[in-house]
């Protein structure tokens, strides 16, 4: 490529501007010419500044703040430049967010608008109106227009060009995606917390043709990368005008730190933030011994509730004989363990708070004497944020908040946000960290943040780091999705990502359990979110094995720490820690979904989690297809096995200890001593671990790892470099830049070399003077001297396991290693080198073993059964001597195939493929064989499944109603032979909301009797309320019928009055739902959105309970829950769940639902100090299996005490005393069985509430939103 200087580079842009508009924009011109905005004149309005005038006295503006960025903007309204509304007032740019421009030029030649700065060509055709922007440097067009903008009061739209081999990237924490080409993403906050959903969106994306957009708006939005119309982008935010940011540059460090010079660079975590948190509410919580509960230290088993249950409360210190509930007794469980703990959160859950007392002073008192406990232990401590971190009059003493005392005085360095925190906006979360991420430092000396949030925006990275949300552990859809959505964060501008270990809910898998440690001990965070799920979350909690393997990976992170550290200080201005695929091999393999289940954590590492159950046996070990590497040589981290790169390798084995991990040949890791915690780390000490192969290098960062002094460039680095020539390999480690407060100098140096043999000779010089160094005989003798080596022929990696436990015996080996040891000396003035003569790294090839001619694979075909819609699976004979099998597809090899089957998927359906195949053994290869497929048609792919229908007509034995649903098109249903059933009914219970498409009725072959003729066809979401979708008229005979739905309705309930059938009878071979293509489903009740109905939906509901649309953390992922749509949570919501657990509730012949509600005091005036007990009264009750309403009150006049149970007999009590957003205090007494639960009936006092009268007043409390509910789900308002 030619490259420009001087005066030569005008002359340049002149001629590929010129090239450019030959080629392309003529025909362009031809089909936009009526639909453009003419341009009229462009000039510059200021140094940096260009204004375009266009018709209809209209304004087009480019801004440029740099040589490669420029803002585009247009408000027809007429309104000026400015910072996107938000309230309250927050911040998405940096205070500085401009680079010096060197000079603009406009020119208005050859029908164009042309604007050049010393790296990009922006060009307006005036005619229409587009824009086009190009990279001089590369002589390309990045970006094109294909549409004019459009502006309307409610949505501003872009809409580009998309090539067919260009990739998008961006958008926040996408869950379950990373890669959108052909996707359609929401830039919103949707609170859905699953695949599909969006937590932490980001308004930027950028892609691999050299560009990047960033929306400066705080508006919700949608980008459209050619899933509505192939070849054309749209974006789209909900704002009256245009204000877009245009970066143009190549690959995703340049691109990402193009973001991060508008938004501001990513934090850098303190230290103890990369290890294990543990986190939950010790301050709310009742322990009653239990049969069925958490075995404890005493011996006997506890349950817990959030209701006072007559059990023992927990506290933080505790200091009321309550030390086993209590948060310090967390820290001595991890410490007892030897499991590794960084940070503790102990008031993370509603209504928890951190103090024993009447007032904020003594609460905090009560946190620092935790904080004290913990920092002696190693520990930091933080806080979860319900709502406000600063005091509020209206808030209870328990739960009121003092940031700026709880970091100066308790020593608070942790903060975690939640969905209460989105409050108005972004802008309110934005606004929220930006608080935090200022105090912390100026009242904790210096002290850096560690923030954690949910609800982030651009400009969140600067502050906080992001997690995904509350999930359901325990399947392996939590790990799978979660993959790909840590990538996608970090190709987003946000490389701090974290989930909650296995989950907050569920849990009790233990294979999936340690699948998941194991694969986030190479991501930067791990929250333990304890005390919501099925069990325990500590690291321990599933026994042995475990326990054990747990512990050693927390430990192997633990000593990875100066390597993750490094790649964390990277990804401050460059790549993220977890890195895309593309970004090592950039292929259309790459930048595509194929490898969204592996991902490289710095240079070094390539990770392949265990997401899904391929080939286990029942104690989990398994193995893992399609594992994507890169070219040149990759290691197996756990055995030193060596695997050619530039192909798919697969049947790779992974017992239930080993995560797939492989080191990339000539890597360079830095390592620290296995440790529990920050304060165990050995700074006398550094450790390289080196993979010696050709040249390689890699730059090893260290600071005080807990101030913000590092932002200034206070900090120290180390290049380390290895070479390889012939059989003799050079390490040097230069002498280390910097400084920081709290480094030690004098460090000794250890060295970990991979090998396959002994070394003829060792050589090491320091400073560069040579050191004589001793062989050791033994690893005993080599822990003893200071300069010394040591041949390892079989390092144990299982070091970590339980004494006295299974695992303890279970061998863990690798290829052998070269021990070196060097005495300490001044790395700032000595540089280190060490000369290793003789090196060998020739693992022996456990693959091939076999030896002998190979014949071609026979009988090599996709039978009809392996033949899908999105899958095609070849299969083949057994091969002798055949050790593994290859499969050419796409342009990629899949190698190391064991069976004698494989299967491919995310394959497009009615598509004709081709494969080769080959065996192999340590001979070489057999002959290809070629495969040629195709895949099905999927006509029922969006067809609801799982419906569940009634009919008021009596059905025919052998034939019922659900034979219309089953998927099955040999059978069918009739209604009872010999009797007449029209008119008559099907109600469908589709068991889900959905958006409905169609319906399809497939009637007998034979078109004879009961073939539905006429009738209506209805929607309900509740089965009370119908809405007609319109009549069917459909002839008789067998072929398909259709009924579309108009307006695309959602509904869970569909109703078909027939009116008329064949012989009065009704029948069918099957009928089809369709939902909206494209669109999810979603089932009442299921407010985790992990699809199914089950405790952990509960226990979301008890924290729910009582609240209401207008409150922070209601839209979106609570809002789901609100069954009945009355903006509320109440006892209907719960009893949609309620009813389904424990066996589900019997409905029977129960008579109808009745009864009245009153409250009754014994006065109705009372003094300050008094307990106003209110009696809640039930008159002609029947079939009453849930209650609940609301009770306002001024917290002025009283404070809630309790709910004293009577009559409510074995109804769990979830009433919760709510702080609204609006400032209103309410009660919500409710009361629900779970399961099947004998009702109440008849008159009975059900339940006394107290209150304490905090003044002299007049009792006149009345109760809102009464509902009674029955098991069938009807309610009696009241």
């Amino acid at each position: 490529m030619k490259f420009f200087s001087g005066d030569n580079i005008i002359k340049a842009i002149f001629c590929f501007v010129a090239f450019f508009y030959a080629q392309s924009t003529l025909p362009l011109l031809a089909q936009e010419k009526s639909q453009g905005t003419k341009v009229i004149s462009a000039k510059k309005a200021g140094a940096t500044v260009v204004e375009i005038s266009l018709a209809d006295n209209q304004q087009l503006t480019l801004d440029f703040y740099g040589e490669n960025i420029f803002r585009l903007f247009q408000d027809n309204s007429g309104g000026k430049m400015r910072d996107p509304e938000a309230k309250p007032a927050a911040q998405i740019l940096v205070n500085n967010p401009r680079k010096p421009v060197s000079k603009i030029s406009v020119k208005d030649e050859n029908g164009q608008i042309n604007i050049s700065t010393a790296a990009i060509t922006v060009l307006i055709d005036k005619k229409s109106g587009l824009l086009k922007i190009a990279d001089q440097k590369h002589q390309a067009i990045v970006a094109e227009e294909t549409a004019p903008i459009t502006i309307t009061r409610s949505k501003v739209t872009l809409t580009l060009k998309e090539q067919p081999d260009e990739y998008f990237y961006g958008g926040g924490v996408q869950n379950g995606h990373f890669s959108h080409k052909g996707r359609s993403i929401a830039i919103e906050n949707q609170n859905s917390w699953t695949d599909g959903g969006v937590a932490s969106p980001t308004p930027f994306y950028w892609s691999t043709k050299g560009y990047g957009v960033m929306f400066y708006t705080f508006k919700k939005g949608r980008y459209d990368f050619g899933a509505a119309n192939k070849g054309t982008v749209s974006l789209t935010h909900e704002t009256d005008y245009l204000d877009a940011f245009f970066m143009v540059d190549q690959g995703a460090a340049a691109l990402l730190s193009d973001f991060y010079q508008l938004t501001g660079n990513p934090v850098l975590l303190p230290k103890f933030g990369f290890y294990e948190g543990h986190l939950n509410a010790f301050n709310r919580d009742y322990w009653k011994t239990d049969t069925t509960g958490i075995l404890f230290e005493d011996g006997k088993k506890y349950k817990e509730s959030q209701k006072d249950n007559g059990g023992i409360k927990e506290s933080l210190n505790g200091e009321k004989n309550n030390y086993q509930f209590s948060a310090r007794a967390v820290i001595d469980r991890y410490k007892r363990n030897d499991m590794p703990l960084g940070w503790i959160l102990p008031n993370d859950g509603y209504g928890a708070g951190y103090g024993q007392t009447e007032a904020l002073d003594g609460n905090i008192a009560n946190l620092k004497s935790f904080g004290d406990y913990a920092h002696k232990n190693g520990v930091q401590i933080g806080l979860w944020t319900q709502s406000d971190l600063h005091p509020k009059p209206t808030v209870s003493a328990l739960l009121q908040r003092d940031i700026i005392k709880e970091v100066k005085d308790a020593g608070v360095r942790v903060l975690k946000t939640d969905v209460a925190w989105v409050g108005a906006g972004y802008s309110f979360g934005l606004n929220g960290v930006a608080d935090v991420g200022q105090i912390i430092p100026a009242y904790g000396d210096n002290a850096r943040p560690f923030i954690i949030s949910l609800d982030g925006w651009a400009g969140t990275q600067r502050y906080a780091t992001v997690w995904s949300g509350d999930q359901t552990g325990g399947n392996w859809e939590y790990i799978r999705f979660h993959i790909p959505t840590y990538i996608g964060a970090g190709l987003s501008g946000q490389p701090n990502i974290t989930s909650d270990m296995d989950g907050i809910f569920g849990g009790k898998n233990e294979t999936i359990n340690t699948r998941d440690f194991q694969w986030k001990t190479f991501t930067p965070m791990q929250l333990n979110m304890d005390g919501w799920g099925s069990s325990q979350k500590y690291p321990h909690a599933q026994g042995e094995p475990v326990a054990s393997i747990n512990r050693t990976y927390l430990k192997l992170k633990s000593a990875l720490l100066p390597y993750q550290y490094s790649i964390a200080k990277e990804a401050v201005n460059g790549l993220p820690i977890i890195r895309a695929m593309f970004l090592a091999a950039p292929n259309a393999y790459t930048q595509g979904s194929a490898t969204q289940y592996q991902y490289l954590f710095g240079p070094s590492f390539l990770v392949a989690p265990i997401y899904q159950s391929t080939k286990p046996d029942e104690k989990g070990n398994d193995i893992r297809n399609n594992i994507y590497l890169p070219k040149g040589k990759w290691i197996d981290y756990f055995s030193g096995e060596v695997y050619d790169g530039d192909r798919i390798i697969n049947s790779f084995n992974a017992p239930i200890w080993k995560l797939p991990v492989f080191v990339k040949s000539g890597a360079i890791i830095p390592m620290a001593n296995p440790n529990n915690n920050v304060s165990e780390i050995n700074t006398a000490l550094r450790t390289y671990e080196f993979y010696p192969a050709g040249k390689s290098s890699f730059t090893a960062y260290d600071d005080d790892g807990k101030t913000e002094a590092y932002k200034s460039g206070t900090g120290a680095s180390t290049l380390i470099t290895s070479a390889v020539t012939g059989h003799d390999a050079l390490i040097s480690i230069e002498t280390t830049k910097g400084n920081f407060d709290g480094f030690v100098k004098n460090k000794a140096t250890s060295f970990v070399i991979n090998v396959t043999r002994p070394a003829v000779a060792i050589e090491a010089e320091v400073g560069g003077k040579r050191v004589v160094l001793k062989a050791a005989k033994s690893a005993q003798e080599f822990a003893q001297l200071q300069n010394a080596y040591y041949y390892d022929t079989a390092p144990n990696l299982n070091k970590f396991a339980t004494k006295g436990s299974g695992f303890e015996k279970v061998v863990i080996t690798k290829n052998p290693q070269l021990l070196v040891k060097l005495g300490t000396t001044d790395i700032t003035l000595n540089e280190v080198i060490l000369r290793v003569k003789g090196f060998y790294f020739e693992p022996g090839d456990r693959i091939r073993i076999s030896t002998g001619a190979l014949t071609a694979p026979a009988l090599a075909r996709v039978t009809e059964k392996n033949r899908n819609a999105f899958t095609l699976q070849p299969s083949w004979q057994k091969v002798p001597h055949a050790d593994f099998y290859e499969i050419e597809f796409k342009g990629m090899l899949y190698s190391t195939i064991r069976d004698t089957a494989f299967l491919f998927d995310a394959l497009t359906p009615e598509t004709d493929y081709g494969f080769k195949l080959r065996a192999a053994n340590k001979s070489g290869y057999s002959a290809w064989v070629n495969i040629n497929a195709k895949t099905t048609a999927n006509p029922l792919q969006f067809a609801i499944k799982g419906i569940k229908a009634t009919t008021t007509a009596e059905n025919q034995s052998g034939s019922g109603i659900n034979k219309l649903f089953d998927f099955d098109e040999d059978n069918g249903w009739h209604t009872k032979w010999g009797q007449n059933s029209v008119p008559f009914d099907v109600v469908m219970d589709l068991r889900s909301v959905n958006q409905l498409e169609k319906i399809q009725y497939l009637p007998r072959t034979d078109a004879g009797n009961g073939v539905l003729l006429k009738g209506t066809i209805y929607y309900s979401s509740d089965k009370s309320n119908w809405v007609p979708a319109g009549n069917f008229e459909w002839a008789r005979n067998n072929s398909v019928k259709t009924f579309e739905f108009k307006g695309r309705p959602s509904a869970s309930f569909i109703k078909i009055s027939v009116s008329e059938g064949v012989g009065g009878f009704g029948s069918g071979r099957e009928l089809y739902v369709f939902k909206v293509p494209g669109t999810a489903s979603y089932i009442p009740g299921d407010i985790n959105n992990d699809k199914v109905i089950d405790d952990n939906d509960l226990t979301s509901y008890r924290n729910y309970t009582g609240l209401r649309k207008g409150d922070g953390d209601f839209d979106g992922y609570i809002s789901n829950g609100d069954i009945n749509r009355n903006n509320l949570i109440d006892a209907y919501d719960i009893s949609v769940v309620a009813t389904q657990l424990d066996g589900g509730a019997k409905i029977g012949k129960a008579g109808q639902l009745s009864g009245s509600i009153s409250l009754i005091t014994p006065g109705t005036t009372f003094k300050n100090g008094d307990i106003v007990e209110i009696t809640v009264k039930g008159a002609g009750l029947s079939n009453v299996n849930a209650i609940s309403f609301g009770l306002p009150y001024n917290t002025q006049d009283f404070e809630f005490v309790g709910v004293q149970a009577l009559a409510v007999k074995q109804m769990d009590n979830l009433t919760y005393d709510r702080l609204h957003s609006n400032g209103i205090k309410s009660l919500y007494p409710t009361f629900v069985n779970v399961g099947n639960k004998e009702t109440v009936n008849g008159d009975a006092d059900l339940f006394i509430i107290k209150l304490k009268a905090k003044r002299n007043v007049t009792f006149n409390l009345k109760p809102v939103d009464g509902l009674l509910v029955d098991k069938a789900l009807n309610t009696v308002k009241f």
